[in-house]
């Protein structure tokens, strides 16, 4: 079975210059924020947009020793109760600031097994699927794979 037979084709996406103010209104009403793609006019893939972002810019400055992700030096986690949001901050933060370039993603004429194995290999619990020039047609998660397993085994 290939990912487009599973994937979630309604998808969301956001451009480079969208606020994290316009970002977190337009997802207000989603009970859950996985995974955003990021997307130019042509709908190619740029990058994504995961909730753990919001978290890394409000994080204090760190030393370079610490950012350096060899280092056996621990982070901080951060307060999100406790961090230090100027006014209008909403409105200067945009996605192109804190998208994450280094896309796992996957073709739709993969085999779903493929990004089950990618999925795991990466941690991920979503990931984009694009097409042979690399747009964005969908999201495929865990959840699309497992509802297929338990599908086939007659559990639902």
């Amino acid at each position: 079975m290939q990912v487009k037979d599973i994937m979630q084709s309604n998808v969301r996406s956001v451009k480079k210059g969208t606020t994290l103010s316009q970002l977190l209104i337009s997802f207000k009403d989603f009970h859950s924020f996985p995974i955003v793609p990021v997307v130019d006019q042509e709908m190619v893939l740029l990058g994504t947009v995961h909730i753990c972002s919001f978290f890394e810019i409000f994080q204090p400055h760190q030393d370079l020793l610490m950012r350096n992700p060899l280092s056996m030096i621990s982070r901080e986690p951060t307060d999100i109760f406790n961090v230090d949001i100027e006014e209008g901050m909403g409105f200067l933060i945009i996605m192109a600031d804190i998208m994450d370039t280094k896309i796992v993603k996957i073709e739709q004429s993969a085999d779903i097994r493929k990004a089950f194995d990618l999925m795991q290999l990466h941690q991920k619990t979503a990931i984009p699927v694009v097409d042979d020039q690399k747009k964005l047609v969908g999201i495929i998660s865990i959840f699309d794979i497992v509802m297929k397993i338990f599908h086939e085994k007659g559990l639902i």
